[in-house]
């Protein structure tokens, strides 16, 4: 059985004290410093687990930094970011909503806002139209737009940091995301159909609620000659109370 090389365990101890620092280790370079070939260095790295031996990171910010200071985490080790914070709110449209936050134009919005069954239908029914008469308008302009024109859509700008610097200030490349005017008119018809349809139902609604009033109306109608009926104010057959049913009904 070979000797096993003095290097060997020399190598492993000095990797692991160099990775231990923050310092990149270069297998190459290393090799050459031990006087080994990089495949035999490769080979004990893999056979002696190296990287299994290597300390664990501890999660968290560089030794000394004060990022955390003054604030809490989930698990209490600091008091963490000020009540009803918006730091993770990216567009709102999932925000929750604290009533003593509001703006004076939000409160007063809120309360210009019908809540009654027909108002509120009548409310979301004009939305509805103006957000219809944009999307079709829309469509129309691309429609309408020469073949060759193309619209930016997204844009990724990878940066890298000067020297000696880390706000990412000198651009390294920049890439662009563009569609053609049909793409547009397309995804535009497909919120176009959602908008339709979302009208078709506060449509069929509002019909539900005028066909429920006017029967309400009916029978308040029908109570009022049961009681006059009754009270002897004048007379009125059965036959008569349907036959005013059925009239209004119709």
């Amino acid at each position: 059985m070979p000797k096993r090389s003095e290097k060997r365990d020399t190598a492993k101890a000095e990797y692991i004290a160099r990775m231990s620092k923050g310092q990149k280790v270069n297998l190459r370079e290393f090799a050459t410093e031990l006087g080994v070939t990089y495949q035999t260095l490769r080979n004990w790295k893999t056979t002696d687990k190296w990287e299994e031996n290597l300390p664990k990171k501890k999660r968290g910010g560089q030794p000394g930094n004060q990022n955390s200071a003054g604030h809490k985490n989930a698990a209490g080790s600091h008091k963490g970011a000020p009540l009803r914070n918006k730091n993770a709110e990216k567009d709102g449209a999932y925000s929750t909503v604290f009533f003593d936050m509001l703006t004076d134009a939000e409160k007063k919005l809120m309360e210009e806002t019908p809540l009654s069954g027909r108002e509120a239908l009548e409310h979301e029914m004009k939305i509805l139209k103006i957000r219809e008469h944009k999307i079709l308008s829309k469509i129309t302009e691309y429609e309408n737009a020469p073949e060759d024109a193309l619209y930016t859509s997204s844009v990724l700008d990878m940066r890298v940091p000067k020297k000696g610097q880390g706000d990412g200030a000198v651009q390294q490349m920049g890439m662009y995301t563009k569609d053609s005017a049909f793409n547009r008119a397309m995804k535009l018809q497909e919120a176009l159909y959602k908008v339709q349809g979302r009208i078709a139902k506060v449509a069929d609604s509002l019909r539900a609620l005028e066909d429920s009033e006017q029967r309400l109306d009916l029978e308040k109608q029908k109570l009022e000659l049961l009681k006059m009926r009754t009270t002897g104010q004048m007379e009125v057959s059965n036959l008569d109370i349907e036959d005013e049913g059925k009239v209004m009904e119709e």
